[in-house]
C-alpha cells in the first residue's frame, strides 16, 4: 500500500481543474464563457448575471494587460540602477584616492564616513540600500567641496548627475512596483469573484447536462487540455 501511495499522490498533484490557475488561461476561459453565458439565459445564478460576469471578465483582462504591460518595463529599471552601481563603485575608488593622497593612508578610514562611505563585509563602500546610497551620494557631494576635491575630474560635476539619475531611478522603481502591487490586488479580487461563478457555472453545466457535460464543458471554453 505505502508503494503506490506516491504515485496516487503525483496523480492528484497532475490533475487539472475544469478552471484554469494561471492568469492568462484564466482570462482566456472567462471570455469563451462570458460570450457562451449571454446567449444562454436559461443559465441563472442568483448571485451574479451574465451581463456582471461579462464586465467582470472584461475589467479582469483589462487590468491583467495593463499590469503586464506596466511589469514589462522593470527588468529595464533593474538593469539600469545595476549598471550606475557599477559606474558608483567604480569612481568611488578615485574619490578614496583623493582622500589617500591628502590625508594619508594611515588618516584616511577616518574621513569616509563624511564621504558617505561605510565598513561593510571586510570593505569601505557606499550603501546598498537605495535610499542611504541617495544620501551618501548627497554626503559625497558635500564632503568633495568642503575637503576642496570639487573640480577634481570625479568631483561635484561627476557625481551631481549621477545623484539626480539614481533619485530618478529609484522613484521610478517605486512607483512601478506601486502601480503593479495595485493592479495585483484589483485583478486579484476580481479573480476571486469569476472563479466562484465559473465554479457555479461548471456545476450547472454537470447537473443539466448528465450524460454530456464534458462536451458541454468544452464547449463552453473549459478545454484543459489548453492550459
Amino acid at each position: 500500500m505505502d508503494e503506490l501511495t506516491p504515485n496516487l499522490t503525483a496523480i492528484k498533484l497532475n490533475k487539472k481543474g475544469n478552471v484554469p490557475v494561471a492568469d492568462v488561461n484564466f482570462g482566456k476561459v472567462v471570455t469563451t464563457v462570458s460570450d457562451k453565458w449571454l446567449i444562454n439565459n436559461w443559465l441563472t445564478l442568483k448571485w451574479i448575471t451574465a451581463t456582471q460576469f461579462e464586465t467582470d471578465a472584461t475589467s479582469y483582462n483589462d487590468i491583467l494587460n495593463a499590469r503586464l504591460q506596466k511589469g514589462s518595463t522593470r527588468p529595464q529599471i533593474t538593469q539600469s540602477l545595476k549598471a550606475l552601481d557599477k559606474k558608483i563603485n567604480n569612481a568611488l575608488s578615485y574619490v578614496k584616492g583623493y582622500i589617500v593622497d591628502k590625508y594619508k593612508k594611515e588618516n584616511a578610514k577616518s574621513y569616509y564616513a563624511a564621504f558617505g562611505i561605510e565598513y561593510k563585509s571586510n570593505k569601505y563602500i557606499f550603501p546598498t540600500d537605495q535610499n542611504k546610497k541617495i544620501a551618501s551620494l548627497g554626503l559625497l557631494i558635500d564632503a568633495l567641496t568642503t575637503h576642496g576635491f570639487a573640480t577634481k575630474e570625479f568631483g561635484v560635476a561627476f557625481w551631481t548627475p549621477i545623484k539626480t539619475e539614481y533619485m530618478s531611478l529609484v522613484n521610478e522603481a517605486l512607483a512601478t512596483d506601486g502601480e503593479v502591487s495595485i493592479k495585483v490586488g484589483d485583478k486579484n479580487a476580481l479573480k476571486d469573484t469569476l472563479k466562484k461563478a465559473l465554479n457555479a457555472i461548471v456545476n450547472s453545466l454537470k447537473a443539466n447536462y448528465p450524460e454530456t457535460f464534458k462536451q458541454e464543458l468544452r464547449d463552453w471554453g473549459f478545454q484543459k487540455e489548453k492550459y
